[in-house]
């Protein structure tokens, strides 16, 4: 991974204490080992301009320097670029980063600087983050929201090391989701740089510029039509592909039995990427069987381990043994920021492998955001949905929780009476994938270089084009099948049939490939089990004890009563949200600033039946 860390004064030059803070924040807000980091700056003539980077990627010529620096400018870029030679060139010429970050290909965050002041742009997809925040002193913008408050925090105390400042109340989106559906950051003053948008930065003071999302078309009307329509989609996805084949090596593919790892390994066989492709989970999982039918049509190399989370207990067979939840609750917290809930897994750090690796991830942009599981697509229906993005769980917190809650639905709840289907398509890019990915990607760029085709750019932009209904139909992603891995086309999908051919063939000359597509559906003992909302009253303890005696502050947005009723026995339903109280209780503690604890594994017993 790379991190970069742009710092602006206000008058005069970038302090040398100030530089000195910046590399002690760094260790702390960078999740690698403190041996396997080097780094670069540049400064402006006048001092008063820096721009700081740190990996710990090795160096080859399939990764960008850290800092390229040309003339009087510099440039970094978490992510990748699609065509880097030539990118490169593009973005350090161009005149303003808004004039070239909606036209490039990749999955990407940009971070410039020269003799006036700093500029870092997002894509459409901003699953490669931008953070700012102010000070009397200066300007600092980053990929790393923890950095940029470090260092914001040493311009206004003076301190090398300051400790952090957390703002509890911009943390209530967590409880509802386990990420944030707005712009604000756990950390007092710092906020993200909204999707597809430019932050310009000079001494005198800072502005956002945001491009324009495409208007989609209507519609097609025929087979034909859609066939058609999809083909400029279909190209952008291959071209998005293509440069994963510059490492000379298989890509490591993430194959499930759901519609987007499939498509993935459609768009990456057709674009001419060797693979090999690994599934995990249990025997009768449907993405184990489903993925073995798709990697013998495709003649792809496949592999299956066992549950990548999971372990089976050797004094109980009829138990898993999973991690303790306070130490998965420090690495979680630690490389995500306090912004991901330790509901999701997120990888652990292994040595920085230059093998290439993807997934499915970002699939759902392709079948309408939001609506993909929306059955019901009437207006009223809508309108509730939107609400329950920024509302859901309303009982578990305080009154002044929910009226901050209120003032972000306010101006989405007025959209969506003119456009609900485009609010929902928007309010995935921007916030699911745009705020709730950001935290498993830093894990997966920590270890090696990392492609998500679906997040490209350009892959974005040419899916915005068609509206979100059709997408929402899921017949974008058929007719994307059809186009590119004809093989695929009648393996079921997982779970529930294609949307668009959910009652019957959509014609009698497709009636025998309907039939073979009947979705296939969990079955079995351990089909279903997910032990993070199945545990006994001995997990739920370590929970609760957590939340009981952690930090009162918690309940300035958590409502006590209701928590204490969540944790009382093993749910029957808002299991998430007693991991996204759990997840707050530990980073209000400060603990995940240490090293990680050494604790037991707890045992899981797997349900019967």
């Amino acid at each position: 991974m790379r991190a970069y860390l742009g710092v602006v004064a206000k008058r005069g030059r970038v302090a040398p204490d100030l530089l000195a803070a910046a590399t002690s924040a760094a260790r702390q807000a960078i999740p690698t080992p403190e041996q396997d980091v080097r780094h670069d700056r540049w400064l402006s003539d006048r001092g008063d301009v820096a721009l700081l980077g740190w990996t710990n990627e090795p160096q080859s010529p399939l990764l960008p320097a850290v800092i390229r620096k040309e003339r009087d400018r510099a440039l970094g870029y978490t992510g990748y670029l699609d065509d880097p030679g030539h990118d490169e060139v593009s973005v350090c010429n161009a005149e303003t980063l808004a004039d070239v970050n909606g036209e490039l290909g990749g999955c990407f965050a940009l971070f410039r600087a020269d003799a006036i002041g700093a500029e870092a742009a997002t894509a459409f997809a901003r699953v490669n983050p931008v953070y700012y925040a102010e000070t009397a002193e200066c300007h600092v913008v980053g990929s790393r929201a923890l950095l940029v408050h470090l260092v914001a925090r040493a311009s206004a105390t003076g301190l090398l090391r300051p400790p952090p400042a957390l703002d509890v109340a911009a943390m209530q989106p967590m409880v509802r989701h386990g990420f944030y559906t707005n712009d604000e950051t756990p950390f007092d003053g710092v906020r993200a740089l909204p999707a597809a948008a430019t932050l310009t930065i000079r001494p005198a003071g800072a502005r956002i510029t945001q491009q324009e999302f495409p208007e989609p078309e209507p519609a097609p009307r025929s087979t034909s039509a859609a066939r058609a329509r999809i083909a400029g989609l279909a190209e952008a996805l291959l071209a998005a592909a293509r440069p994963i084949a510059r490492h000379g090596q298989p890509v490591e593919l993430a194959l499930s039995g759901g519609r987007d790892s499939r498509l993935m390994a459609a768009v990456l066989t057709a674009a001419g990427v060797p693979i090999t492709a690994r599934t995990h989970g249990f025997p009768d999982d449907p993405d184990v069987i489903l993925a073995q039918r798709i990697a013998r049509a495709l003649g792809i190399d496949h592999h299956v381990d066992h549950h990548r989370e999971l372990t089976v207990s050797q004094q109980r067979p009829d138990a898993i043994v999973v991690e303790h939840p306070l130490a998965r609750a420090h690495h979680v917290i630690g490389m995500c920021e306090g912004m991901t809930s330790a509901y999701e897994r997120i990888d652990n750090p292994t040595p920085y492998a230059l093998v290439p690796r993807t997934s499915g991830s970002g699939g759902e942009t392709l079948r309408g955001g939001f609506l993909y599981d929306q059955h019901d697509q009437s207006q009223p229906a809508l309108e509730r949905r939107v609400k329950t993005i920024f509302r859901s769980a309303d009982a578990f917190l305080t009154p002044d929780a929910q009226a901050r809650a209120a003032n972000d639905h306010a101006p989405w709840a007025e959209r969506a009476r003119r456009d609900a289907p485009d609010v929902l398509d928007k309010l995935y890019l921007l916030y699911r994938s745009g705020r709730w990915i950001v935290g498993s990607h830093t894990a997966t760029l920590l270890n090696g270089p990392y492609y998500h085709p679906f997040f490209d750019n350009r892959v974005v932009r040419h899916a915005l084009m068609l509206p979100a209904t059709w997408r929402s139909s899921e017949e974008v992603v058929f007719r994307l099948l059809e186009h590119l891995a004809p093989p695929l086309v009648n393996i079921p999908p997982e779970g529930q049939r294609w949307r668009f051919e959910q009652e019957r063939a959509r014609s009698l000359r497709d009636w025998w490939g309907w039939r073979q597509r009947e979705a296939l559906r969990p079955h079995g003992r351990t089909a279903g089990f997910n032990w993070r909302k199945h545990y006994d009253d001995g997990f739920l303890s370590l929970l609760r004890d957590q939340v009981m005696t952690g930090p009162r502050e918690l309940f300035d947005i958590v409502d006590e009563v209701q928590c204490k009723k969540l944790f009382a026995q093993p749910p029957t339903g808002w299991h998430n949200q007693i991991w996204h109280i759990f997840t707050l209780s530990v980073l209000l503690t400060g603990s995940w600033r240490t090293e990680r604890p050494d604790l037991p594994d707890v045992t899981i017993p797997i349900p019967h039946g």
